[in-house]
């Protein structure tokens, strides 16, 4: 059978975010049997939240994954990743940034975080290579294969 794969997302609190929050990443598991289903899975300091997203791809090497965690505050989010990322981006080792929106409802999402992927320390010798290549990139997150 398939395997379930999985990428790290950094986040990092956007300035304007008025609220506090803790150091947090998301990984994101493909399911072997679906492109477009993901599991989410939050990590915000001691607490983990977990649930199912949406994979979509808005094309020019963009990705959108949107669902809702079961929770009162911020329950809805919306995480947009591209591949058209700086030289400082893969100096720093980042492949895909982006942002997260989170909101009470699906229609009234805020920008709260800035996110990121590092490029696994297998591909460091690749950086110069990857930054040009914006379809292999978006479609190794689909099938998260860094």
């Amino acid at each position: 059978m398939g395997e379930e794969r999985q990428t790290k997302i950094s986040l990092y609190p956007y300035e304007g975010w008025g609220k506090p929050v803790l150091q947090c990443h998301w990984t994101v598991k493909t399911l072997w049997w679906s492109k477009t289903r993901c599991i989410v899975i939050e990590q915000n300091g001691h607490r983990k939240n977990v649930t199912k997203g949406h994979m979509k791809c808005l094309g020019n090497g963009q990705l959108e994954i949107t669902g809702q965690f079961l929770r009162n505050d911020d329950s809805y989010f919306r995480l947009t990743l591209s591949s058209n990322i700086t030289d400082d981006d893969v100096q720093d080792g980042y492949v895909l940034s982006g942002a997260l929106e989170l909101g009470s409802s699906k229609y009234d999402l805020q920008l709260s975080h800035f996110a990121m992927v590092s490029i696994n320390y297998l591909e460091h010798q690749q950086r110069q290579n990857i930054k040009h290549n914006s379809l292999l990139k978006t479609r190794n997150l689909l099938f998260s294969c860094f």
